[in-house]
């Protein structure tokens, strides 16, 4: 049996949490100056994934929507549902976003990272938070190239899975074609067996037919004779 639909906005919901987690987490970090970008790394990956998942159960909806496989009270229900999931979606780009700004707020904290070092001696502190960051905008990217394949493969599976349940559906009316057409053979079948049985006890008829006649004519040859 496949995942049901609730089952899936459930597993997004989870993924809301633990982005959620991972985000104060992650701020933590900022503000003592500890190393997020493996963290911030995860958080991003999440989000696409949130981002997507939260895509397709829209998209899954208004499918059953139109084939009318649930009715109006349920998918106004599971629209509330939704809408609550796009407000956790809002929640996590404002907290994803103040975590980043606060870092910076007032000279921001320096990431470990980037302390005084050979090649940043004589920085000052506007300078090495700039270079701060100038490096995250280019895990960013990288990140964003990342969360586009990540997205890329989904939409594969996604596409691929739709074609299975078309060919699964093909396959299903072939089998039901299939049946019927062997239902009409094994009726046809008998028929001819019934026809060929009225036709087995004719000739019986006319063998007996012919057998009388030619013993009556045998008598009237002997009484001639």
């Amino acid at each position: 049996m496949g995942v049901t639909w609730v089952e899936e906005y459930q597993a997004v919901e989870r993924t809301g949490d633990n982005i959620m987690e991972k985000i104060t987490e992650r701020n933590r970090l900022l503000s003592a100056g500890g190393d997020a970008l493996k963290i911030t790394a995860e958080i991003r990956v999440s989000q696409n994934n949130f981002n997507f998942d939260l895509t397709a159960l829209q998209r899954e909806l208004k499918k059953d929507k139109d084939a009318k496989n649930i009715s109006p009270k349920e998918y106004e229900r599971r629209t509330n549902m939704l809408n609550e999931a796009k407000i956790r979606k809002e929640q996590i780009t404002k907290a994803f976003e103040e975590g980043t700004k606060s870092t910076f707020r007032g000279g921001g904290v320096v990431n470990r990272a980037y302390e005084e070092n050979e090649r940043t001696q004589g920085y000052s502190n506007s300078e090495l938070i700039q270079q701060h960051r100038s490096a995250i905008e280019e895990q960013d990217q990288g990140l964003s190239r990342i969360s586009e394949i990540v997205k890329r493969q989904k939409q594969i599976g996604l596409a691929m899975g739709d074609e299975i349940d078309g060919q699964n559906e093909l396959l299903d009316e072939i089998q039901e074609k299939t049946d019927a057409t062997n239902s009409r053979i094994q009726r046809q079948n008998r028929a001819i067996g019934h026809v060929s049985s009225r036709e087995g006890n004719l000739c019986g008829y006319w063998i007996t037919i012919l057998l009388l006649f030619v013993a009556i004519v045998g008598v009237i040859m002997w009484k001639i004779a």
